[in-house]
């Protein structure tokens, strides 16, 4: 008797397309939410144009990014937080066991280990110092599942902090709120809908600033005001 293999999903056909190194630097650069030129990706990913194109064409096709037109210029991005997670969660396979070499964590830069986005959410020791406090204050739980769960007193804080009303979300298939493990710190921090409302505020706030190149922040000092008086959090809290 022959399985039927037609309701499974495809796998491969995403694995392949991350399988070239070329693609996946491109994928890599866009997991910070923007949107960026093929030129600004070929230069990153150190492919020529005209093989940066080729690579955008296969990933196009593949449903792993969508095009934006502004003028004559069209400017890539991932598809959804659904291929970002994917991507996030790959990264956390392939950094997790080798961070704890020093021959390695010493190649990643404290930066990105510092502060950084995580497609469209707060990520590093920021993101998971925020989303400890967030628990100790109980705005959020972690179930026995390992997922967030937001409680009465988080959404209370969401509408009167940040001005978003979590009962207005449901309309949406992304999660309100999802426990997304960190790569390099391999602990969860908090990404859903209201991740991603938690980081534009942040950035909207002047709370933290992107740095010159990749998914890089950093915290300024009016952040770290809030963050003091919100939680207590120091800079040397984060900083680890």
């Amino acid at each position: 008797m022959t399985a039927d293999h037609s309701a499974l999903p495809d796998i491969s056909r995403l694995a392949s397309l991350l399988a070239d190194p070329g693609r996946a630097r491109m994928l890599l650069l866009m997991l910070d939410g923007r949107s960026f030129p093929a030129s600004e990706l070929a230069q990153h990913a150190g492919l020529s144009p005209q093989a940066a194109s080729n690579h955008l064409a296969k990933l196009l096709h593949g449903g792993m990014v969508k095009v934006e037109q502004h003028g004559r210029h069209r400017y890539y991005l991932l598809a959804d937080s659904a291929i970002a997670q994917a991507i996030e969660a790959l990264s956390a396979a392939a950094h997790g066991h080798d961070l704890a070499r020093p021959a390695i964590a010493s190649r990643v830069a404290p930066e990105l280990r510092l502060a950084r986005t995580c497609y469209d959410h707060l990520a590093g020791r920021l993101g998971i110092a925020m989303a400890d406090a967030m628990q100790a204050d109980a705005l959020l739980l972690l179930n026995e599942q390992r997922e967030f769960e937001l409680t009465a007193r988080g959404r209370q804080w969401f509408a009167g902090e940040l001005g978003v009303e979590a009962a207005e979300s449901g309309g949406s298939r992304r999660p309100l709120v999802r426990a997304c493990l960190d790569w390099s710190e391999r602990r969860p921090h908090l990404a859903g809908q209201l991740g991603a409302a938690l980081c534009r505020a942040f950035l909207q706030r002047g709370w933290v600033e992107r740095r010159q190149n990749g998914r890089a922040l950093r915290v300024s000092p009016a952040g770290y005001d809030f963050l003091r008086r919100q939680w207590g959090l120091r800079p040397q809290d984060i900083a680890g």
